[in-house]
């Protein structure tokens, strides 16, 4: 996609456009009304798909407007990507099934198209793009730190059931508690590097804000990122300097290092004071550092392997056979929340390929223009990208997830206007 600003027989973009950016900055309060409504009411009214539905359906619209050829490029990999589904339900497998792996499907596919939408949104006007994209994510982080502060007050969904009753951590009203965490880790890589850059002397406080809502929602994914948020974004904002020993590193460093060993000293009276302690005990006990780490996850990733090497076809393996189709030999347990192998077994080698090769192109970009000092936010996406490629591996929920669909789609989209028209290849 060509990076140049391109003349627009319009002087700003028509309604539908602003409609469409309108959505995406309030889309986190369809998932907040949403999981109010099961936890609350014990119903759930689907408000958040019926919200998004139509948004993705306007996206691709645009996208058509824009640039057919794109709008049939992700037509025809949705389409590709549903042959082993619908197979499946041709061979009689459960409808259930097949609406679950359509959703998994347009979810792997949301932030692709809105990547792809702000590319070409942006060839035609550059400045709207700028301005709506940093509202979405602002917007968006705003109504994230509002459901946040709901949960701190005993309101919404408990991260964990321990025992004899007892929680632990709260995701407010936004219902998936990983989920919750890579999107905590998009917004706020995105307004910590606005603090960094624009009001640094409130940088520190912000830091503290964002190891609160770490250790708030009490997911290894949610405190783990905030701790490394804090550190790796001003180390990126370095870029050319980022390679060498700077001064900046020795202030880190040393900070990191206390953290880290404050940490190490206390680990146990923190997990205590959110209500995990037994729980991380019995699982270092029974399995180890690695268990710790993912959860049990490796086992199932096994499982799934076996599946995949020794009972699906060549072609199986090629276009995969959905969810339904990996029931057939696990039926209680069919996802190793592991992205990659998820992607594999259900959508096949060219589901795996679609994912990689996005979000390895993305990060690669970003690599490519953070080391620039004109550059305005590949810093940031750098490190939101860096930490969610191994988060999709370690606790999943990326690639495949309707919270962070949108988020992480407008996240990576700051590419396209990282510079000014004139320094773009």
């Amino acid at each position: 996609m060509e990076q140049v600003q391109v003349a627009s027989s319009q002087s700003e973009p028509s309604m539908a456009h602003k409609i469409c950016v309108l959505m995406m900055s309030i889309y986190l309060l369809a998932d907040i009304a949403s999981g109010f409504t099961v936890i609350q009411l014990g119903v759930d009214l689907k408000i958040s798909l019926l919200f998004k539905l139509p948004l993705t359906i306007l996206i691709f619209t645009l996208v058509f407007v824009l640039n057919p050829n794109y709008f049939t490029v992700l037509c025809s990999v949705l389409g590709f990507l549903l042959i082993g589904p619908v197979l499946q339900l041709l061979s009689k497998a459960d409808l259930a099934f097949f609406i679950a792996d359509f959703s998994l499907v347009y979810k792997m596919l949301l932030p692709m198209s809105i990547f792809v939408y702000f590319g070409l949104l942006a060839m035609h006007w550059r400045a709207f793009t700028v301005k709506w994209l940093e509202r979405i994510l602002l917007s968006n982080f705003l109504i994230l730190s509002i459901n946040l502060l709901i949960g701190a007050l005993g309101f919404g969904r408990a991260s964990y059931s321990l025992r004899d009753g007892e929680t632990a951590g709260s995701n407010g009203y936004i219902y998936a508690a990983n989920e919750l965490g890579a999107t905590m880790i998009v917004l706020f890589s995105f307004v910590l590097h606005w603090f960094w850059n624009y009001q640094r002397k409130w940088y520190f406080i912000f830091s503290l804000v964002t190891l609160f809502f770490g250790f708030l929602v009490a997911t290894k994914t949610a405190m783990l990122s905030a701790l490394l948020l804090i550190f790796l974004i001003p180390l990126a904002n370095e870029r050319e300097k980022v390679f060498k020993f700077t001064k900046l590193k020795a202030y880190i460093l040393v900070p990191l290092c206390i953290v880290a060993t404050i940490i190490m000293l206390l680990i146990a009276d923190l997990l205590k004071a959110i209500g995990l302690y037994d729980k991380f005990l019995w699982v270092l006990t029974e399995k180890g550092v690695l268990g710790v780490i993912l959860s049990g996850r490796d086992m199932y990733a096994y499982d799934l392997w076996v599946v995949y090497i020794e009972y699906l076809d060549t072609w199986q393996q090629f276009i995969g056979v959905g969810s339904a189709g990996i029931a057939q030999f696990l039926p209680i347990k069919y996802s190793a929340e592991i992205d990659v192998v998820d992607t594999l077994v259900w959508f096949g080698f060219f589901g795996l390929l679609v994912c990689l090769a996005f979000y390895l192109f993305t990060f690669t970009k970003s690599l490519k223009q953070f080391v620039d000092s004109k550059s305005k936010y590949s810093p940031c996406v750098v490190v939101g990208s860096f930490i969610l490629l191994f988060l999709a591996q370690l606790s999943g929920h990326v690639w495949m997830s309707g919270t962070l669909g949108i988020a992480l789609g407008c996240f990576l989209s700051l590419l396209w206007v990282d510079r000014e028209p004139k320094e773009l290849a």
